[in-house]
């Protein structure tokens, strides 16, 4: 901890984590976090690898320095912190009990107009460990005592907001990734959620989630060729429009 110019007392350290592929939400992100009220922050942000060797970068980062932090949060580039007391009220709660290593809290996200599971939160007793699986390498943290959860941490939510004003290609590889996640009750919802109140960043999500095929599984990182050749050839073609609209209708319909 690091004692207060005005008081004294000791602040919290927390180190904030965030990794960066050309999100519209990045600015904001960095504002908010700068913002944060009875904390000390430094906010690392990672731009422009590829998703499995940032996290990896990311988790190099912390386990460098976590000896002089007591927090570390992923807050990704999409997404803005509620206000300026998110960081000082989710570390009391890991001050209040020992045993506290973890802590997700649901964010609104703006795809499917709900609360999602987004943001988490770390203890420097948690490890992080290497992965091959390109797919899901956000999934590494372990050494886990107590994580909270679901009713410990219900009355934060949302704790931010995801993709409130997303990029063309940047919900396209939302959509893109849920599908290959076989997420498909959240793609269902999203499209549900189009038909009913529109929105272009859905419009681009449904679009992702329509071109996920065989040959596109390991090429889904922003600056990838086949990525972006499928992206091109979507936006490219006059009737993307009516086309995701149908590949919605088909979506919602499915029980």
């Amino acid at each position: 901890m690091k004692p207060d110019a005005a008081t004294g007392s000791l602040l919290p350290r927390i180190f904030v984590g965030t990794l960066y592929s050309g999100e519209a939400e990045l600015e904001e992100c960095r504002a908010v976090v700068a913002a944060q009220r009875d904390v000390v922050v430094e906010h690392c942000v990672i731009s422009n690898l590829p998703e499995h060797e940032a996290h990896e970068t990311l988790w190099e980062a912390w386990n460098s320095v976590k000896g002089q932090f007591d927090l570390f949060a992923k807050v990704d580039a999409d997404t803005v912190l509620r206000d300026e007391t998110v960081l000082s009220t989710v570390q009391a709660l890991f001050a209040a009990d020992k045993d506290v290593t973890g802590a997700q809290v649901l964010l609104h996200d703006y795809f499917t107009d709900q609360l999602i599971a987004g943001l988490n939160f770390f203890s420097p007793e948690v490890v992080f460990q290497k992965t091959k699986n390109r797919l899901y390498c956000d999934r590494v943290d372990t050494n886990h005592k107590k994580v909270l959860n679901g009713d410990a941490v219900a009355h934060l939510a949302p704790i931010g907001y995801h993709c409130n004003n997303p990029k063309a290609v940047q919900a396209f590889h939302f959509g893109l990734h849920r599908m290959f996640k076989k997420q498909d009750d959240l793609v269902r919802r999203v499209a549900q959620v189009y038909l009913e109140k529109g929105g272009e960043g859905r419009m681009w999500a449904l679009g992702g989630a329509m071109s996920a095929s065989f040959w596109l599984r390991n090429h889904s990182d922003y600056g990838d060729r086949k990525f972006r050749k499928a992206f091109d050839s979507l936006s490219s073609d006059i009737a993307h429009e009516s086309k995701i609209f149908a590949f919605a209708k088909k979506q919602a319909s499915h029980d």
